[in-house]
């Protein structure tokens, strides 16, 4: 009985210890369930808290682990989310938990040990990469062709209506807003006019010029458009508490309008089938239908002569009454991108405007028919094939109107080193060379105007691949890198940074653009339109504070020169000297005399340019005038003791002294 009693009691015994490990193993799973739903509830509450993107990145892919002695363990990605939630969610995550397991646990952070997560870890080990990019071709390193700005090849009839230099502002202004865009930043922020500048191909002088240009700012309506300001004043108040000008604000179509042309010839076809009972929407539909889509921009009889709607959706909403549908509107939208696309995009080098057109000469027209010519070559990217051989039809004539001339001998001028007198600008035979030259170099045939003529385009840089050597459109070497040795006759050399300019006899050329009137009405006798139309009155003696404020100098700035006694006649040399061939590619006149200024308040530019900063405001005026700015302008016979030396100093043509003018003598003494 005994030995019964003590098994029974054995017995007993087990069956309790199995029934409490049985309750111990239910506790630990249902407290399992409960944790994984507790924090199920804390994981949402925590999404509608935080921003989505810290969210995503640390707390996302979380999972409770177990709750022992009040401390809940939580599994991480890696190490990084484990740091940061340690240290930015811990004492949020503990009092969510109180409020959703009514009482108060500890929270611990651990990273997982899944074979993902280990290589997840591995990868996190090295956060910040240092990449430095090797360049093995030194032109690559000096052109940087994979820095181009890219504009929709429709520019290029653009361009026969507007002219170049229109062109060229627009493209300074479309690069300009499309970098604020890029970077992420704000669509109005204000800009410093030097990043409209840099990209627009143009010189200080001409920028502004054209920019100010009244035929110019018709031109770029529907492209580039002013916004006149409401306020009446022109200053703000800045941050540091200062007098700031106001900034101007401009408004940029990034997509080109039609020209007036192309816009009159789409609204004849349009309002002909409307006439005819076509609806709106399907006479869109029938325009769109159409194959090739030159054929929409023939012109038609009923054509009219002054049509001004910038946009298919402008003309849509002319024949709408002003009030369109999203129908309307979604179809004149897809008709104006399909002509604007019909030519594709043109890639234009950073370094070609940035420094090509500087450093060779280029007028603007000269540069764009560079452009439109390299747009015209072929370069095969997955074959690497290079058609560098183009062909205009209609020859000189066709290559004038490309860049808004009627005048093709300027054209003929150019790609003819002959015809020296007649020459502007500079030397396009590095860029355009002639496949077949005529054996006689007289044109005797009048239709020499319109003959097909073929020319091999330099598509690259005129560097050769060390990025030393210039060489012409045929490949040949022009001149090495410090402009010393020519291995071919060439009818403009130039060192390394441009500013040594200097032509087959060795005199020395200004290394300013010229910049090319295109208007139709010019011819080789009549000047342009924007001549001065008053004469500005020079003062008795020089004032520097008159000539900062003048010119919109910032407050800081003409403090700081004035503070510093800054020495005026220093500041006049070094303008003049800017604007001398002597200064090779320099053409920020203003801005270089102020640098100079800041270094040394009373050191003035050496030379001759001393004795003219020194004389009487009204002499040197005399002087500024007496050399023509333009190309077929007479000089000016002056008697003055320093004539001799400015002729000899200034050239007897430089276009740099208009900018002069407007800096020294006030706005407007340009004009």
């Amino acid at each position: 009985m005994h030995r019964k009693g003590c098994n029974a009691r054995k017995l007993a015994g087990m069956v309790w210890e199995t029934c409490e490990e049985n309750r111990a193993d239910f506790q630990n799973r249902s407290g399992m369930m409960d944790i994984q739903q507790a924090w199920s509830s804390l994981l949402a509450q925590l999404q509608l808290d935080m921003p989505r993107a810290s969210f995503e990145t640390w707390v996302l892919g979380t999972e409770a682990l177990a709750l022992d002695d009040d401390v809940l363990t939580i599994s991480t990605r890696n190490e990084y989310a484990r740091d940061w939630l340690e240290s930015r969610l811990t004492s949020t995550v503990q009092r969510l938990l109180v409020g959703i397991l009514n009482r108060s646990v500890s929270v611990q952070f651990i990273v997982g040990d899944t074979p993902q997560e280990e290589t997840e870890v591995e990868e996190a080990d090295e956060p910040e990469l240092d990449i430095e990019p090797v360049q093995w071709l030194d032109y690559d390193r000096i052109v940087q062709p994979h820095k181009q700005v890219v504009v929709k090849g429709y520019l290029r009839r653009l361009g026969m209506e507007i002219g170049p230099k229109a062109v060229w502002l627009y493209i300074g202004f479309h690069q300009a807003a499309w970098r604020v865009h890029a970077d992420g930043r704000e669509t109005g922020m204000a800009l410093h006019s030097w990043d409209v500048m840099r990209f627009s191909g143009l010189s200080f002088g001409a920028f502004w010029r054209s920019l100010r240009h009244k035929g110019i700012q018709a031109d770029l309506q529907g492209l580039v458009q002013r916004i006149e300001a409401t306020h009446e004043r022109s200053y703000r108040r800045g941050r540091d508490g200062r007098p700031h000008r106001r900034p101007v604000k401009y408004q940029v179509c990034m997509t080109p309008r039609l020209t007036r042309a192309d816009a009159a010839a789409i609204h004849a076809r349009l309002k002909e089938l409307l006439e005819q009972g076509t609806s709106l929407p399907d006479a869109l539909k029938q325009l769109l239908s159409i194959e090739e889509v030159m054929d929409l921009l023939v012109p038609v009889e009923s054509t009219k002569a002054n049509f001004h709607c910038n946009t298919v959706m402008d003309i849509a909403r002319l024949e709408a009454g002003g009030d369109t549908t999203p129908e309307i509107q979604h179809l004149a939208q897809e008709l104006h991108r399909r002509i604007i696309n019909c030519l594709g995009d043109i890639h234009i080098p950073h370094y070609f405007i940035t420094e090509t057109i500087k450093r060779h000469n280029l007028t603007p027209a000269q540069a764009w028919l560079v452009t439109v010519a390299r747009d015209m070559a072929y370069i095969h990217a997955r074959t690497g094939e290079r058609r560098d051989r183009v062909t205009f039809k209609r020859g000189y004539q066709e290559m004038a109107e490309l860049i808004g001339s009627s005048r093709y001998k300027t054209v003929q001028a150019w790609l003819n080193r002959d015809w020296t007198s007649e020459q502007r600008g500079g030397d396009m035979s590095r860029f355009l060379k002639e496949v077949e030259p005529h054996e006689s170099r007289t044109y005797a045939d009048l239709r020499v105007d319109t003959m097909p003529r073929s020319f091999q385009v330099l598509l690259d840089e005129p560097l050769d691949a060390n990025g030393t050597n210039k060489v012409d459109a045929n490949g040949s070497h022009r001149a090495d890198a410090d402009g010393s040795n020519s291995q071919t006759q060439m009818g403009v050399l130039a060192d390394a940074n441009g500013s040594n300019m200097v032509d087959a006899n060795g005199t020395a050329l200004n290394s300013f653009k010229h910049p090319l009137n295109t208007d139709k009405k010019n011819t080789s006798t009549t000047q342009h339109a924007d001549r001065a139309a008053a004469e500005a009155v020079a003062p008795d003696f020089w004032e520097l504070e008159t000539l900062l404020q003048q010119n919109d100098v910032h407050p800081k700035v003409q403090k700081e020169l004035l503070e510093i006694q800054a020495s005026v006649h220093a500041f006049v040399s070094w303008v003049l000297y800017v604007a001398s061939p002597q200064s090779g590619n320099l053409s920020d006149p203003l801005g270089y005399a102020i640098s100079r200024l800041r270094e040394h308040a009373l050191r003035e530019a050496r030379g001759v340019f001393r004795q003219f900063a020194d004389l009487p405001p009204a002499e040197l005026l005399m002087l500024i005038d007496s050399t023509p700015t333009r190309a077929y302008e007479l000089p000016t016979k002056i008697e003055h003791p320093l004539a001799p030396a400015w002729k000899k100093a200034m050239g007897s043509n430089n276009p740099a002294l208009s900018v002069v003018r407007e800096i020294l003598f006030g706005e407007g003494a340009s004009e």
